[in-house]
């Protein structure tokens, strides 16, 4: 899988988008609200593509949630430097909106120390979200 995620990501490699669709969409039948983790703009400017957007492509994913940018790129960090990340999301959607569902699960490739996903969840509970949000990742 480290091999996958590194041609996948770090190389670009979009072909490899759909290779576990079917497994995904199969989990995630009744997740409630899709929320995508969102990477930074400047990834997309490398990349040329979303790497959870090609991964869960054929879901219907939320894009409620906005990245700041960060000093050092997560893939760069580690594992104490992962836990000391501040929080970077800002929820783009008003809190009636996102009360509009009572369950929201985060949507991510990959999990490492669980922070990305700690501070997702804290920016939609602070703007104001009163449901449960859980979390599915491809990798841990």
């Amino acid at each position: 899988m480290k091999q996958w995620i590194y041609q996948y990501k770090g190389l670009g490699d979009y072909r490899l988008h759909d290779a576990f669709q079917d497994l995904i969409a199969a989990q995630l039948q009744n997740a409630g609200t899709l929320v995508a983790i969102p990477s930074e703009s400047k990834h997309y400017d490398v990349r040329g593509f979303d790497p959870i957007q090609g991964l869960f492509g054929g879901l219907q994913l939320q894009p409620w949630l906005r990245k700041s940018p960060t000093a050092k790129p997560q893939a760069q960090k580690n594992r104490r430097e992962r836990l000391q990340t501040p929080q970077s999301f800002t929820v783009l959607v008003p809190a009636a909106k996102l009360n509009q569902t009572k369950q929201i699960t985060l949507v991510d490739d990959l999990y490492t120390t669980g922070r990305t996903l700690y501070h997702a969840r804290d920016a939609l509970v602070a703007a104001g979200f009163q449901g449960t949000v859980t979390a599915f990742t491809l990798i841990r």
